[in-house]
């Protein structure tokens, strides 16, 4: 039987679809083994409808069980994720990146005992320019993102402010703050934040800027940089996911990359891993 990435699906809604679809398209080496949710409702849906052998279980169980875990479900399942993933020793992939500034302590751990904890690019583009920017320092980098204001609906910024999004009529700067501050004003919408702040100069020095746009229908994420490189300037613009508004599709497509990657590498292995034979 061809080898194949046995994988645990923690979180099974918009993401966890989208990996299945492209799963089932037959050009990853990889399977889903195990699903796990909060919601046991949403892992039963999710099995039905891709017809998935996998079974739905607890989430040590289900990261115990697999080769990879996914991760994407919310930031507040991240700590569970990583505790367990460094005590079966599992690699993941961290979709819900607020989640991290929560457990930076436990990423360090995990580095130290050789588990590899994956941050995706998610929706943005422009991460390899400031990581490698990095290399001689950066002084300033700003995210400005910009989305419907329907997509920023149930935010605790939002709520905790009283804003009627609905009465937005023109471009609306909703929040200014650093990534630290904008995680917890905005956990669900703001993982691009976290991936600019992981590969540049930290949640607590990198800006970022929210905007409520009823103008635009899609997504928009702006990175202005500034270093002894020069300057760095990108702009990416989303179509929100088939299935979430919240999301942006090249979320999930992010998501599919690592998990393509981490399946390639690990048939690679198996194909190439000395075999030690017998009389040797």
């Amino acid at each position: 039987m061809e080898s194949k990435l046995r994988v645990a699906l923690i979180g099974c809604g918009n993401i966890g679809a989208d990996i299945c679809i492209a799963i089932q398209k037959g050009t990853i080496p990889a399977e889903i083994v195990s699903l796990h949710d909060i919601d046991e409702s949403k892992a039963t849906l999710l099995k039905k409808t891709f017809k998935l052998d996998a079974e739905i279980c607890n989430l040590e169980e289900a990261i115990s069980n697999s080769d990879f875990v996914i991760e994407c479900a919310s930031a507040s399942a991240v700590e569970g994720v990583i505790k367990n993933c460094i005590k079966y020793r599992k690699d993941c992939l961290i979709m819900s990146l607020s989640g991290i500034l929560e457990n930076y302590d436990l990423l360090q751990e995990a580095r130290s005992n050789h588990i590899r904890i994956k941050i995706p690019s998610g929706a943005i583009c422009g991460l390899d320019g400031v990581r490698s920017a990095m290399e001689a320092g950066l002084h300033t980098v700003i995210l400005t993102t910009r989305k419907p204001p329907q997509a920023l609906a149930g935010a605790p910024y939002v709520l905790e402010n009283n804003i009627d999004l609905s009465n937005i009529t023109e471009p609306t700067l909703l929040f200014e703050g650093n990534a630290i501050e904008a995680a917890k004003a905005f956990p669900a919408n703001v993982n691009v934040a976290v991936a600019l702040s992981y590969y540049g100069i930290g949640p607590k020095e990198t800006k970022v800027r929210i905007v409520a746009d009823p103008r635009t229908s899609q997504n928009t994420h702006e990175i202005y940089a500034e270093g002894a490189f020069g300057s760095l300037h990108t702009v990416t613009v989303n179509l929100p996911s088939p299935r979430n508004i919240k999301s942006s599709y090249l979320a999930s497509l992010s998501a599919i990359a690592e998990l393509r990657q981490m399946a390639e590498d690990y048939i690679n292995y198996c194909m190439y891993c000395p075999i030690k034979r017998s009389g040797n």
